[in-house]
């Protein structure tokens, strides 16, 4: 039976048997106990299925759904349409949710009336330190230190300029740790994009805060994030430049409707060069982590990437917005003007062993 707070937490699942009963515990332990679990197992090779049947037997809240492997977008959409909930909860199933979460965000959202309500996470690494994330949330890009903020309709459109001009340390990345309102989502038929594997979280955000006048946000880690350092992300493997491209231009595509339907006589040409400065910044980001990989039998691969990448109109156009912030490089721009390659390529190497550490030689 349906209840006013009843909270559908949507979990994809694929080979996660050493994490998953951590997760799936963290969200049926709740003092808040009013939610269903969907745990949609994308095709899982190991005994991650057989473990969500398990809980399934055990708890009448928890649902389980099998598809073939089609990524965790598409095991999303999958949860969306089976939810039955007020409210969506999205939670990967490695990560786990303090007790108190789900308390916490019905309580904010009660006190603050809004269409999102979110908090605050932290990561919890590898040699078991628990490390609490600064939150960058308000619009002028401060770091957050107060209980609750809230933002209106403008707010908003100003906290994703500011995560444009600096993209990182903001919650709009992320879809996980958060209450969506599945009214909207319903009503405005909003999905996860299944042929993105960048950005689909911000693209995902930007969609349903095209509909939200009052979001609301509690400075509080309610939602751990677990860092795996045998773990290869998407944006952490080898670039693949149509893959980046095609994402690059949805994500332009959706940044500028989303203004172009929350600020009337907004200057779009000062959000298009914002636009540009965030795909150029991720871009660096990926060709440096991509450079990390290079070895013998790598190293003709991701030269065709970089260089089909730094000849891409999309990518150039962006990069004539580009302005590195302090710390950032100004070489590599410039390499990537000059059309430099194999330059790019020792460079950027020698940026990740750097920042990520060493893994392999030529």
């Amino acid at each position: 039976m349906n209840t006013p707070y009843l909270i559908s937490v949507i979990m994809p699942v694929y080979n996660a048997e050493q994490f998953l009963k951590k997760s799936i515990e963290s969200v049926l332990g709740q003092t808040h106990a009013d939610l269903e679990l969907i745990l949609v197992d994308d095709g899982s090779t190991d005994g991650s299925l057989a473990m969500c049947n398990a809980y399934a037997v055990t708890d009448n809240r928890v649902k389980v759904v099998t598809q073939k492997n089609s990524g965790p977008a598409a095991a999303r959409n999958t949860g969306i349409a089976l939810a039955m909930g007020a409210f969506a909860f999205f939670l990967d199933a490695d990560d786990f949710i303090d007790v108190k979460t789900f308390e916490v965000l019905i309580a904010s959202r009660e006190a603050y009336p809004c269409e999102l309500v979110m908090g605050n996470f932290c990561k919890f690494e590898s040699n078991g330190s628990t490390i609490d994330q600064p939150a960058t949330f308000t619009p002028d890009g401060e770091p957050f230190t107060g209980d609750v903020e809230v933002l209106n309709k403008e707010d908003i459109a100003l906290y994703v300029r500011h995560f444009l001009r600096h993209p990182s340390n903001h919650l709009i990345s992320y879809c996980w740790g958060r209450l969506y309102d599945m009214n909207i989502i319903k009503q405005y038929a909003i999905s996860a994009h299944g042929d993105m594997r960048l950005f689909e979280d911000y693209v995902f955000n930007l969609e349903y805060l095209k509909h939200c006048t009052t979001v609301a946000f509690v400075n509080k880690p309610l939602y751990t994030y677990v860092m795996h350092p045998s773990h290869v992300s998407a944006s952490m493997g080898i670039v693949n430049a149509d893959g980046l491209l095609h994402d690059m231009g949805i994500f332009k595509t959706k940044t500028l409707e989303f203004f172009d339907h929350t600020l009337n006589g907004v200057d779009s040409s000062a959000i298009k060069k914002e636009v540009g400065h965030a795909l150029t910044h991720y871009t660096i980001i990926f060709v440096i982590r991509s450079c990390r990989l290079v070895t013998a039998d790598t190293k003709e691969q991701i030269r065709r990437e970089i260089g089909k990448i730094i000849g891409a109109p999309l990518f150039n156009e962006s990069l004539k917005y580009y302005t590195p912030a302090k710390g950032n490089s100004r070489v590599l721009p410039l390499l990537a003007r000059l059309k430099l390659v194999d330059l790019i390529i020792v460079y950027c190497r020698y940026k990740a062993n750097k920042r990520y550490g060493k893994i392999k030689t030529i």
